[in-house]
């Protein structure tokens, strides 16, 4: 993957825009469930892997052959995904349904949360997130996952292991200590 991800950047860097296509297709799965593990809402990190690859296109001259393309392009998702979230704690929050039901509307908004997400989110720390997240969403294997993180096989399959024994334990516990 890591030369495939080499080599459409370097196409994209000469002008041809088939790199661009070639290099989402390389490493969509992997930028979406990165911004997923940072995020925690499904069609915002969709919004935000496609903003990385506006922001890839843009600054494709910035990049560095021979360099790690993949962790370039999860900096570029992971600045993106930080900023998204400073904005939205600078938001009022706006209490939509009780505007729709002054004006005489009902609107049913669909529910896109994942418990096991929130879950993931609540109780595991960013490093075990990211590597469950890659593995469950991504579909990445343990090898290709230690490659992206830039850590040990042995550190990634640990630290998802571990991850996993959280969650069960949690589970198990039927979610009590939750805050």
């Amino acid at each position: 993957m890591k030369s495939r991800t080499e080599t459409a950047l370097v196409k994209l860097q000469q002008g041809d825009q088939d790199g661009l296509t070639d290099l989402y297709e390389v490493t969509s799965r992997a930028v979406f469930a990165f911004t997923l593990s940072v995020i925690a809402d499904y069609q915002l990190a969709e919004d935000i892997m496609q903003e990385t690859y506006i922001r890839v296109y843009q600054s494709i001259d910035s990049y560095r052959k021979g360099t790690n393309g993949l962790s370039w392009i999860l900096t570029i998702a992971k600045n993106i995904a930080l900023t998204m979230l400073e904005r939205r704690q600078r938001e009022e929050r706006i209490d939509f349904d009780a505007q729709h039901e002054r004006a005489g509307a009902t609107v049913e908004v669909p529910n896109f949360e994942n418990p096991t997400i929130d879950l993931a989110k609540k109780i595991l720390p960013e490093d075990e997130q990211q590597i469950l997240f890659l593995y469950a969403i991504g579909e990445y294997k343990h090898r290709e996952i230690a490659d992206l993180l830039g850590l040990p096989l042995g550190t990634v399959t640990w630290k998802y292991q571990i991850a996993i024994k959280k969650m069960r334990e949690h589970l198990k516990k039927g979610g009590q200590n939750d805050e």
